[in-house]
């Protein structure tokens, strides 16, 4: 869905939780988190669901799926509501040198296990990381942020067909 007033003033609050506590947020990543800068993102996410959560008055938590079940993997990572208003949320990392490259960084797969329940705007938040010794190895700092709106994301389509072992090695010999 298209966001509309009062889900983009869900945004705005959201946006200036992260504002005040981009600081607070790099502190958090620099003394707290090491590993892969892949995984980064999975780190600030759960940080990011947790404080909003706490501090915003809204409601910040993991999509549950249709069994009712939270799940951390796969899209989106959060949705927040307050009162009648609800939005879902993706969480990314990125590094100045990535920013324009066409690396895929976003996927959806669709499931009958999906994350998304209802209709509702969707948006991003990236955080734009450094490594701080310049080796991209921990520690890293959160030096920026965007949101952004992706109700107009233009994405590619891909067709798979695949098989597993079992089904490939109980074929018939020629």
């Amino acid at each position: 869905m298209a966001f509309d007033n009062a889900s983009r003033r869900l945004v705005r609050e959201i946006d200036d939780w992260v504002d005040g506590n981009l600081a607070r947020l790099s502190q958090l990543v620099e003394t707290n988190y090491v590993g892969r800068p892949n995984e980064l993102g999975n780190y600030l996410e759960a940080e990011l669901i947790e404080l909003i959560d706490r501090e915003c008055p809204l409601e910040c938590r993991r999509p549950t799926t249709a069994k009712g079940t939270a799940q951390t993997v796969g899209y989106p990572d959060a949705i927040v509501k307050q009162k009648d208003i609800i939005l879902y949320c993706e969480v990314k990392t990125y590094q100045e040198k990535t920013k324009e490259t066409t690396l895929r960084t976003f996927y959806y797969q669709p499931t009958n296990q999906s994350k998304i329940q209802q209709d509702a705007p969707h948006f991003l938040i990236g955080f734009q990381t450094e490594s701080i010794n310049g080796n991209n190895r921990s520690p890293f700092k959160v030096v920026d942020y965007a949101i952004r709106d992706v109700y107009n994301l233009q994405v590619q389509f891909k067709v798979e067909f695949n098989a597993n072992n079992r089904t490939l090695y109980n074929l018939k010999k020629p």
